[in-house]
């Protein structure tokens, strides 16, 4: 029902009481020839109330939503909102927003949106008072607001708060509102701490040294001196002038303590075109393929989250994953969800945190990867959504149609992700697919490890997600893992997440200075190790079976038995124990590519014939079956 708190309800003119409002059950109708007036109250809707607006509301109290609705039914342009008190909020939980026709805020009133609340205006946002959109003390949501482009009238101001924690770590944000100075961020700064940065990320910056080898880790070193892109994109040094910061261009910013912003103007200031088209390049600047090129920041402009997954977004030479930074974890979240025609609508997946990365926050950057020349990108604002996303958890597993594991490493409570899925009857390749694969992108946080997969297709690539058909006619996967320990120590891995129905079994494996160790991930939740510090890419692979094996009789063997190793495209099979066996070389796919048969004593292989990339050995006898990983440079 509607529950009417006031002093006084007025019906203009008084006579249309019996021709233009009347009670309709659990609903409220108020025709177009009729008005309300609520004076010195509050309007509350409570349980299934709803209200049939063609007429107007005039409220001096507060507006709220308590019912598990959007208040207004048969939402049109017409139906009115008349704020005209002078202390005045919107209270209405994101998960029912408040669906308003048209709102007023008269000269004189002050409305707040309070932190975690939401409302849409379909018809004219008219703010001739002052509109303020508040945050909270931490970084879960504040005020979502949703309005129509270009129906934004008035001459009065809009205030659109937030609350930064960027306390001695760097945060990626935006801007909501146009002709906002950078001294937000390099000036507004906690009393008794001033150290505040502002950059943006310069994806044309062609560093000095081309990085050609594997180690891609070093993204930051100092070698191939890749940090200069963002130097390239300082906004504002110490103290300069201020620049107006620009919509959906992203932004990351550092400080010794948490600020709070309010971004204000006039309500022309909003952002609220009808889609935004940041400015996307991609440079070809090493040689090594495009790994480190086309590395675009951008952002959500507008004042709600928006959804990747929305058909509408436009991406042309766009990798189909939204890169976004973890502040608190200091990792980067990925978001992957193919597209609206294949396996992964509606069902796409995030890796390193427990949010759905699909939705991403008000005045959150994220990266995206160009893929090739003339790249464009646009953000409709048919993507906004109310959702309550947090500036940077996925929500309940959907059931996906295709095999997957999320696997997961572990140091001293600082975990990083991988994701490798299998996809049948889609457009899914070993090579890297820019709809269904993600690139590793390696964060510098102390402490954090980091894990990958390994692709040669066409070049050798870390992938943080790794999609792959479903080969029915191969015995087994095996996929390469690199790791990067910025630590020696005790490392723990676990199967976060899985989905399995097209394999018998699924391992890890570790061939730990010759002695290799199977773990079946489906009878053992965790491994935990010892890792040097440093970046290994040939100890840890998964290994996917088909046919069942007992893991009894995959043997871990003694380096006094045999030794297995490469220099400059050599494979070396010494048998010290063994008098024979067969042989084989298979590429990350799986193919098999060598195959011979060695005895006892030094064998010497040319594979200078195959290209450059992570393989895996096989040897095998009556009574062994021994493998190991190798990397051909």
């Amino acid at each position: 029902m509607i529950k009417f708190l006031f002093l006084g309800i007025f019906l203009i003119p008084f006579y249309l009481f019996s021709q233009g409002l009347y009670n309709n059950g659990a609903n409220i109708v108020v025709a177009s020839s009729a008005n309300i007036i609520i004076k010195n109250g509050n309007f509350v809707n409570e349980n299934n109330g709803q209200v049939d607006l063609d007429g107007k509301i005039y409220l001096t109290g507060d507006f709220t939503n308590n019912a598990a609705n959007n208040v207004f039914t048969n939402v049109g342009t017409d139906g009115e909102v008349v704020f005209n008190g002078t202390t005045q909020a919107i209270n209405a939980p994101i998960a029912n927003y408040v669906n308003f026709e048209k709102v007023t805020i008269n000269n004189g009133a002050n409305v707040t949106l309070p932190a975690a609340n939401g409302m849409t205006t379909n018809g004219t946002f008219t703010v001739n008072g002052t509109f303020t959109s508040e945050t909270p003390s931490d970084e879960t949501i504040g005020g979502s607001l949703i309005t129509q482009p270009g129906d934004i009238a008035g001459s009065g101001t809009v205030n659109i708060k937030r609350y930064f924690k960027v306390a001695n770590r760097w945060q990626y944000v935006a801007v909501p509102m146009t002709n906002q100075p950078s001294s937000l961020f390099t000036e507004n700064t906690p009393s008794g701490n001033y150290n505040a940065n502002l950059y943006t990320y310069d994806e044309t910056y062609d560093a000095p040294t081309n990085p050609t080898d594997i180690n891609y880790a070093n993204f930051e070193d100092e070698t191939y001196n890749f940090s200069q892109a963002w130097w390239n994109g300082q906004v504002q040094a110490s103290q300069g002038s201020p620049v107006d910061l620009v919509a959906a261009t992203g932004y990351i910013t550092y400080n010794e303590g948490n600020i709070t912003n309010t971004f204000t103007g006039t309500p022309d200031k909003l952002n609220n075109d009808a889609s935004y088209s940041p400015n996307i390049t991609f440079t070809s600047n090493d040689g090594n393929g495009d790994y480190y090129d086309g590395w675009n920041l951008i952002a959500n402009p507008y004042q709600s989250a928006i959804d990747w997954d929305d058909p509408n977004w436009v991406r042309t030479n766009i990798s189909n994953t939204v890169y976004l930074w973890d502040g608190d974890n200091g990792n980067y979240v990925y978001y992957n969800n193919g597209s609206p025609d294949d396996a992964l609508a509606g069902n796409g997946q995030t890796l390193n945190s427990d949010n759905n990365a699909r939705y991403i926050p008000p005045m959150q950057s994220f990266f995206v990867k160009a893929t090739d020349a003339n790249p464009a990108i646009t953000i409709p604002s048919t993507a906004r959504v109310h959702h309550s996303s947090q500036m940077y958890k996925n929500e309940s597993p959907s059931d996906y149609d295709f095999d997957y594991i999320k696997f997961q490493v572990d140091y001293n409570g600082k975990k990083d992700q991988l994701l490798v899925r299998f996809i049948d009857n889609y457009d899914v390749s070993e090579a890297f697919d820019d709809k269904f694969d993600a690139y590793k992108s390696f964060a510098q946080t102390d402490g954090l490890p980091q894990i990958y997969t390994i692709i040669d297709i066409p070049q050798i690539t870390p992938l943080a997600i790794n999609s792959l058909p479903l080969n029915t006619d191969d015995e087994y996967e095996m996929i390469p893992l690199g790791i990067v320990a910025k630590y020696s120590g005790q490392y723990t891995f676990s199967a976060a997440e899985m989905k399995n129905k097209n394999f018998d079994q699924i391992y890890l494996v570790d061939n730990k200075e010759g002695m290799e160790t199977c773990i079946d991930l489906n009878l053992t939740p965790e491994y935990e190790t010892y890792i040097e510090q440093g970046e290994n890419s040939d100890r840890f692979y998964l290994l996917f079976k088909k046919t069942f094996v007992n893991p009894n009789d995959i043997v871990k063997f003694a380096d006094s038995n045999i030794q297995i190793y490469t220099n400059n495209k050599m494979l070396f099979v010494n048998l010290k124990n063994f008098n024979e066996g067969k042989t084989l070389v298979y590429n990350s796919i799986g193919q098999l590519v060598f195959e011979t048969t060695s005895f006892k004593g030094l064998n010497e292989y040319d594979l200078s014939s195959l290209s450059q990339g992570s393989y895996v050995v096989k040897f095998f006898n009556n009574d062994n079956i021994i493998t190991k990983t190798i990397i051909l440079q």
